[in-house]
């Protein structure tokens, strides 16, 4: 199995930077004042305005102005080590310090490539549930100026001391987080952490495009 997930997953996520979400018992929150829907409307916000930007930029520093707006949106150190899964615990300490730093730089260039297609859809953050495990899911629509039905987007987001940070995205139902994890699996299952670093390292240093 690739570590690649399909174009049409990222064209889906376009706008929104990809989370499991678990609604039983839930308590719907009044959205309206809520600093969670207020983050994640900001961060799509940002996210827009680094894709609108494209005469008057190069991808190079759109992808690293996108870079910015995930590593201060997204929890990148329990993303990457959940992603790992399992294979965290038998990965030497040189190898976890490797597979952090290139994590990070895989998502970015992964995603920003993706979400470099973008073609006027609108982001609105539209609602709050308080998740049973203390986590607030803020619930999104993207609007496709093509017209079609919505794309919800759920993000998973986690008080900090610093604010809230993404813990995981889920788009119609995908988890972002899930969907990596399996993929990781699979690599090292067949190649060792070793072949997977390989693997990202590669894809990062690819052409934007392939």
């Amino acid at each position: 199995m690739s570590i690649f997930i399909s174009r049409r997953f990222f064209a889906a996520a376009a706008l929104a930077a990809a989370v499991l979400v678990s609604a039983i018992g839930a308590e719907r929150a009044s959205a309206s004042d809520d600093p969670a829907l207020t983050f994640i409307q900001g961060l799509g916000d940002q996210a827009i305005a680094v894709l609108k930007d494209k005469a008057n930029s190069t991808f190079d520093e759109r992808e690293a102005a996108f870079r910015e707006v995930m590593v201060a949106g997204f929890d990148i150190p329990i993303v990457s080590r959940f992603v790992l899964g399992r294979h965290w615990k038998t990965a030497t300490k040189e190898q976890r310090k490797e597979y952090r730093a290139i994590f990070v730089e895989f998502i970015v260039r992964v995603y920003a490539s993706r979400f470099d297609s973008y073609g006027g859809e609108q982001f609105t953050a539209r609602s709050v549930i308080n998740d049973e495990s203390g986590d607030k899911i803020v619930r999104a629509q993207i609007v496709r100026p093509s017209g079609g039905n919505p794309i919800d987007v759920d993000f998973r987001v986690r008080k900090r001391d610093e604010g809230y940070k993404v813990i995981d995205v889920s788009v119609e139902g995908i988890s972002m987080l899930h969907t990596h994890r399996v993929e990781f699996a699979s690599v090292v299952n067949r190649k060792g952490i070793d072949g997977l670093l390989g693997d990202l390292r590669a894809r990062v240093a690819a052409p934007v495009g392939e």
